[in-house]
């Protein structure tokens, strides 16, 4: 446990972000805690400090022994020339600063260095946009945040496909729709996802769809004014509910929102074993124009682990159908980290992956989510945590280049394994247009459904902004029973965070 002491608050959330890269899973308290609950102060085994004024930041860092006796193990100082609550001009050193100490004490590289955030790419595309150059980009990643050359050099390339694509986008004229189907056959172990098992919840689904159909009449009047560029289904698992609810589903989009400037319609038809062929020609049928097979893994003791229900056997006969059923721009979605997988367990899955030939794969490092299963029971999960992560992602990449597959998308999210990052590749001409829109957050994005949120770029000149983009938040409960009966809350929501000239 860390006991994290600061003089100033202005750093606070990059304090923790900068000890979590380095302790993650440890529990980071403050001075106020020990008012209520006197007894964690036996707990804390470590203790990080933070003196902070307008010459310089000094951080030290202290290991706390069983009897409160402490020693500094490490520590550094920042230079401060001016205002240290000049955020811009204090936080990349603070955060470089805290990362060398960290590394040097522990003995560990990451290989995004002082990175936190979830969309580091944003700061290549922001690069690319002021006219710096591939190679002073690079540059400025390792310069700025001490990452690896190969890390800057990826976010570098995945920023040129990103470009690209965002180029061909009328930014302020047209948006996008996501619309989330909640329901799961089972939950994996590593999910922490709005779902609920269809077993259950399945004479709700026709209410639900009931309450979604209300959200889509008012967001597409509300919208008419903009251009539908992408439609997004995820879940959940939608491919869970039936066929006839497919159809349905798919045909109150066609109702109510204008299908003529459509760029790509993505259903993730999820897991293999809820992927039939009606519901893969339901979709074809409403013009769905991408989907996602997700089989994380193809090692079937793995499956049983993680909580899936198919085998491998059945990821094969679902890519067979989709191809029957017309699809041509199918993703597989991977996981690696998992539970007792190492880099012979990897080059297994890509193998037969490779067979199947997808257009695109998404490829996600093991986060391990506060609410997720696998966090509650990591005591039994511990041991078979493998700490190879970075040449599992070696395969990867290696067999997505001999895939034809380049990387074009790439987030971060906390408490991930090794402190490393998702990425997306596909074949030129099949990126995801909603993935790099809904990372680069460029555009309107309106999630409809429990446990969604809408996203919406307000920029200078609206609702008090003067300058650069502020991202507004609009997030509908997650509770299915909740968004059923509260569904015209959930429009009042939109109509009070909506903005138009």
């Amino acid at each position: 446990m860390i006991l994290l002491i600061q003089n100033i608050e202005d750093y606070n959330n990059d304090f923790r972000v900068s000890l979590q890269a380095f302790y993650g899973g440890e529990r980071i308290l403050v001075p106020d805690i020990f008012d209520k609950k006197p007894e964690l102060i036996r707990e804390v085994d470590k203790k990080f400090v933070a003196h902070i004024d307008d010459r310089r930041i000094d951080i030290d860092m202290y290991s706390v022994s069983d009897e409160g006796v402490e020693t500094q193990v490490c520590g550094t100082s920042v230079p401060v020339d001016g205002d240290c609550h000049d955020k811009a001009m204090v936080r990349n050193p603070l955060k470089l600063a805290i990362y060398n100490m960290l590394s040097e004490y522990t003995g560990r590289v990451l290989p995004w260095g002082s990175l936190t955030g979830i969309r580091p790419t944003k700061i290549a595309v922001a690069g690319m946009e002021s006219g710096l150059s591939q190679q002073e980009i690079i540059q400025g990643y390792q310069d700025i945040y001490g990452t690896s050359y190969e890390k800057a050099e990826l976010a570098a390339a995945v920023a040129c496909k990103e470009k690209k694509i965002i180029n061909s986008v009328a930014e302020e004229d047209e948006y996008c729709l996501y619309i989330g189907i909640p329901f799961c056959p089972t939950r994996c172990l590593y999910c922490s996802f709005t779902s609920y098992p269809i077993a259950r919840y399945e004479s709700k689904v026709g209410a639900y769809i009931d309450a979604l159909e209300k959200e889509m009449s008012y967001v597409a009047e509300a919208y008419s004014r903009k251009k539908l560029i992408s439609i997004y289904i995820g879940g959940g698992t939608p491919s869970s509910i039936s066929a006839q609810h497919m159809d349905r589903l798919c045909g109150l989009v066609e109702k109510y929102f204008d299908m003529a400037h459509i760029r790509e319609f993505t259903i993730e038809a999820g897991r293999p074993d809820s992927t039939t062929y009606d519901k893969l020609q339901v979709m074809k049928k409403h013009g769905v124009t991408r989907i996602s097979i997700n089989p994380q893994t193809m090692n079937e003791d793995t499956l049983r682990t993680i909580g899936r229900a198919h085998t491998p056997g059945q990821t094969v006969d679902a890519m067979g159908l989709a191809r029957k059923a017309g699809f041509d721009n199918i993703n597989m979605d991977l996981i690696v980290g998992l539970p007792g997988e190492d880099v012979t367990s990897v080059e297994n899955t890509l193998r037969q992956v490779k067979e199947l030939s997808p257009e695109s794969l998404t490829v996600h490092t093991l986060a391990i989510k506060r609410a997720a299963y696998l966090n509650m029971e990591m005591d039994k999960y511990r041991d078979t945590l493998k700490d190879d992560i970075d040449s599992q992602l070696a395969v990867v990449t290696r067999t997505a280049a001999e895939m034809g597959l380049a990387p074009y998308y790439l987030y971060r999210q906390k408490n991930m394994t090794g402190n490393l990052e998702n990425v997306g590749y596909s074949k030129d001409g099949m990126e995801c247009l909603y993935n790099i829109l809904i990372m680069e957050e460029r555009t309107d994005i309106i999630g409809l459904g429990a446990g969604s949120s809408s996203k919406l770029v307000v920029r200078p000149g609206h609702d008090g902004v003067t300058q650069g983009t502020r991202i507004d938040r609009i997030e509908n409960c997650k509770s299915v029973d909740d968004y059923i009966a509260r569904i015209d809350e959930m429009i009042e929501r939109k109509k009070a965070g909506f903005i138009w000239d």
